[in-house]
C-alpha cells in the first residue's frame, strides 16, 4: 500500500505560522473552556475514571445523536473526528478495484484514502459555470455495477454551495439504490448553513458523517460520528477495532452535554461571525470583479473564488503568502486549479486586512 501525501493538510501545517493573515481556514474558533462552562454548564464527576475508554462510546453520546438523527443505538459508531469517521466508511464500503464517484472540486482526503485502499475514482464534476450544483443527469451517466460508493460533503467543501435534500440528494440516493450503491455525505458543515438544514440520513442507502470540529469549535477533542444503516454501521464498528479501538470517551460525555443543552447556541456562536464576515467578502468581491469571481457560498465560512491571474494555483498561493503575507489554499488541492479557497472565519480585522493584502497581491501578479 502506498500512503499518499495529502497536500492541503501539509501546506496548512506548514505555512499558517508565517502568515499574516490567515485566509485558509475551515473551521470556527476553539471554544475557551469558560465558554464551555458558560454555555454548556456542565462539569466532569469527580469520581469519572479518565482511564476509561469504550468501543462502542459513549452511551450519553449515542443518545443524543440519536435524537438528532431519530436512528437506532445500531445505526450510529462514534469516531476520533470527521476524518477517522470518512476513514471507516471506506475501509468499509470499498474492496480492490471497486469505483468510486467522488465530486470535484472537492475535498482531497475523500478521494486519496479510498483510492489508497486500492479503489478506483470517478470524477463527477462541478462546474463554476453552473453554480457549483450537482449533476445529476451526469451522475446517471458515471454510475456502473462497479460503483460502490458515492462521495460528497454538503454543504460542498471547498465551494460552500448546498445541495437540497429533497431535489438533488434523494435523486442521487434513488439511483444509488437501484445500482446497489452507497451514499457518503460529510454533513460536516451542515449546520453552518444559513437556512436550516435537515440531515439526509434516512434517504436510500444514505451515510453520515460528521464531527464537533467546524461549526461547534469543539474539534480538540477528536469527536466524529457515522450515522448508517445497520449492516454498514457494524461493518464500521468491526473496522474500528483495527484503528484506535475506542474514541476519546471524556470527549464523547463532554460533547453529549454541548450537543444536549448548547446546539443552538454553539450554532448561533458560528452564525453571528460567518454572517457578518460574509457581509466583508461580499463588498470585495463586488469591489475586485476585475481580478476574482466567484459562486457566492451558502453560508458557512469557506468559498472558492476563481482568479484573472496566468499561473497555477500553487505557485499563486506561495507568492501571495511570501510577498503579501496572506494564506489562502490553492485549488489544486481540490482538483480544480484557476481557483483559491477562501476561509474567513476570522475576526472582522484580520479578514479585512486579509482581503486588502491579497487584492494587491493578485493586481500585481496580474499586472506583472
Amino acid at each position: 500500500m502506498i500512503i499518499p501525501r495529502i497536500e492541503l493538510f501539509e501546506w496548512l501545517q506548514n505555512n499558517h505560522e508565517r502568515a499574516q493573515y490567515v485566509l485558509a481556514s475551515s473551521k470556527m474558533k476553539g471554544l475557551s473552556k469558560q465558554e464551555y462552562d458558560e454555555l454548556v454548564q456542565y462539569n466532569l464527576e469527580p469520581e469519572l475514571d479518565l482511564g476509561r475508554g469504550d468501543p462502542r462510546g459513549a452511551n450519553e453520546f449515542k443518545q443524543i445523536l440519536m435524537e438528532i438523527y431519530d436512528c437506532g443505538m445500531e445505526n450510529i459508531v462514534s469516531a476520533s473526528g470527521g476524518t477517522q469517521a470518512n476513514f471507516l466508511v471506506f475501509l468499509s464500503t470499498l474492496k480492490k478495484k471497486d469505483e468510486f464517484i467522488v465530486e470535484q472540486p472537492g475535498y482531497q482526503p475523500m478521494w486519496l484514502t479510498p483510492k489508497m485502499m486500492g479503489a478506483r475514482k470517478i470524477l463527477w464534476p462541478r462546474r463554476f459555470e453552473d453554480g457549483f450544483r450537482l449533476d445529476i443527469d451526469a451522475l446517471e451517466e458515471l454510475i456502473t455495477d462497479r460503483t460502490k460508493l458515492i462521495v460528497l460533503t454538503n454543504p460542498n467543501n471547498p465551494t460552500g454551495v448546498v445541495a437540497d435534500r429533497e431535489s438533488e440528494i434523494r435523486k442521487i440516493a434513488e439511483i444509488a439504490k437501484a445500482k446497489g450503491t452507497y451514499v457518503l455525505i460529510d454533513e460536516i458543515f451542515l449546520d453552518g448553513a444559513d437556512k436550516q438544514q435537515v440531515s439526509a440520513y434516512g434517504l436510500p442507502n444514505v451515510i453520515i458523517t460528521s464531527s464537533m470540529t467546524k461549526v461547534y469549535g469543539l474539534g480538540g477533542q477528536r469527536t466524529g460520528w457515522i450515522i448508517a444503516l445497520k449492516i454498514i454501521a457494524a461493518k464500521c464498528q468491526h473496522a474500528k477495532a483495527h484503528t484506535n479501538d475506542s474514541s476519546s470517551y471524556v470527549g464523547e460525555l463532554m460533547n453529549a452535554h454541548a450537543l444536549r443543552k448548547a446546539r443552538k447556541l454553539l450554532v448561533q456562536r458560528f452564525h453571528k461571525l460567518s454572517t457578518s464576515n460574509l457581509l466583508v467578502l461580499d463588498e470585495w468581491m463586488e469591489a475586485n470583479q476585475d481580478i476574482v469571481e466567484w459562486v457566492r457560498p451558502h453560508g458557512g465560512i469557506m468559498c472558492f473564488p476563481k482568479y484573472r491571474v496566468n499561473m497555477s494555483s500553487i505557485e499563486l498561493c506561495n507568492m501571495l503568502l511570501d510577498d503579501h503575507g496572506v494564506m489562502v489554499n490553492p485549488g489544486e488541492y481540490f482538483n480544480m486549479d484557476g481557483h483559491i479557497r477562501l476561509g474567513y472565519a476570522c475576526s472582522e480585522d484580520v479578514l479585512r486586512n486579509g482581503l486588502n493584502a491579497l487584492g494587491n497581491g493578485l493586481k500585481a501578479l496580474g499586472s506583472g
